[in-house]
């Protein structure tokens, strides 16, 4: 595990015009471990909003239904109240640690920043540890930790600053760069195309929500992953229809299409031809062999 140097910082505000645009709170870097560690947000006595970025180990995040695990890396961004909680749950791991920091602030000029955000990312966001938002954050944490003394203002600067970097780096991902979520999206699409779920099964077990992870995808592969998937379908029912006599409802099924009828309107849309004329003429036509590859491309 690695060691963080613990504490949490109140912050007291002596500017005016700190009401009226951007507050910091309170702010920290904790550790929990063995204990009952939950927070319903939709019934607390808090204001404002709440940024957890997690630095080692993992803890649990849920909203709506859906339940994300939020390991090194991962960061939520609330706005109280919500319908939401955050959790350690030692009952089904022992073992489990969570070392995080925080950040509590409030101030209308923080809104925008925040729709965007939760708009563009959903409701988990995936930050990098040498990611400008973080380093940031371990800027003003730093200064508190020192008790340098602090110029007027400062604070409703950096969580302006904060807020930027944040929403830039979901925004704009750094070209060029290569992400290991679009490798594991792109194996998993592969072996389980046949789900008529995949996607929504991939966000979950990847622990990434879809709106980033199509960001990613789109970055380094230059489509969608619907796109992508869709391709990776078609190209095993070409197999399936060259190599095999099975019907095109069963062909469907195990192609993860809804049913035959949508799997040959998606076929009529691509190939521009019908599954059945396919199959009829790939079957017979000597001068394209059982299992000739045939190039897809899907338009978006």
């Amino acid at each position: 595990m690695t060691l963080f140097e613990l504490g949490s910082y109140g912050y007291l505000n002596t500017d005016s015009i700190a009401e009226q645009t951007l507050r910091v709170y309170d702010l920290g870097v904790e550790t929990r471990r063995n204990e009952t560690y939950c927070y319903e947000n939709k019934d607390r006595d808090y204001e404002g909003y709440l940024f957890q970025y997690t630095l080692d180990g993992y803890g649990m995040y849920e909203k709506e239904g859906e339940r994300y695990q939020l390991s090194k890396g991962k960061a939520f961004f609330i706005h109280f109240p919500e319908d939401s909680r955050y959790y350690l749950n030692p009952a089904k791991d022992p073992n489990q640690t969570w070392t995080y920091f925080y950040l509590h602030f409030n101030g209308p000029a923080a809104e925008p920043f925040f729709r965007r955000i939760q708009e563009l990312s959903g409701p988990i966001i995936d930050l990098e540890p040498d990611s400008l938002p973080v380093t940031h954050f371990f800027e003003l944490y730093n200064t508190l930790k020192s008790q340098k003394p602090m110029e007027h203002y400062y604070s409703s600067e950096w969580l302006y600053r904060f807020l930027v970097s944040i929403l830039r780096y979901v925004e704009f991902p750094k070209a060029g760069t290569s992400s290991p979520y679009v490798a594991a999206a792109m194996d998993f699409m592969s072996k389980h195309y046949g789900r008529q779920a995949v996607l929504s099964e991939m966000g979950r077990e990847m622990g990434i929500t879809y709106p980033h992870l199509e960001r990613l995808f789109r970055r380094e592969q230059g489509i969608s992953p619907v796109r992508y998937l869709t391709q990776l379908r078609l190209e095993e029912s070409m197999k399936l229809l060259q190599n095999t006599d099975l019907g095109l409802d069963e062909i469907a099924k195990q192609c993860g299409f809804s049913c035959a009828n949508y799997f040959a309107k998606v076929y009529k849309k691509v190939i521009h031809i019908t599954p059945a004329e396919f199959r009829r003429q790939h079957k017979l036509d000597s001068s394209c062999p059982l299992g000739t590859h045939i190039e897809i491309t899907v338009q978006e």
